[in-house]
């Protein structure tokens, strides 16, 4: 391809969508990926797509995009660094 591919939308937890299986294979086909959400908040992107029918009372157990509290910390810190690592970033220990 000679022009840029984005995927918009690629981490869907609870549907088996995973930062660590959908990035490296956007990586490996040189495929920019954005992502939903950053920081679980007012979007509320952390809710699954059903919450517009079935409204939580509590975030899920599974965030659906968010990648980060309101504090900073990550959801998931095994998240964090497959992103660093796929940047040529160090892991933080």
């Amino acid at each position: 391809m000679q022009r840029p591919i984005l995927c918009t939308e690629y981490l869907a937890r609870s549907q088996g969508s995973t930062v660590e299986g959908i990035l490296p294979i956007a990586k490996r086909h040189n495929v920019g990926a954005f992502n939903w959400g950053l920081v679980a908040g007012k979007t509320q992107t952390y809710l699954p797509w059903d919450s517009w029918d079935h409204p939580y009372r509590a975030p899920p157990k599974v965030w659906f995009h968010d990648l980060l509290h309101p504090n900073g910390r990550p959801y998931r810190d095994g998240e964090v660094q497959t992103i660093r690592k796929l940047n040529g970033m160090p892991s933080q220990d």
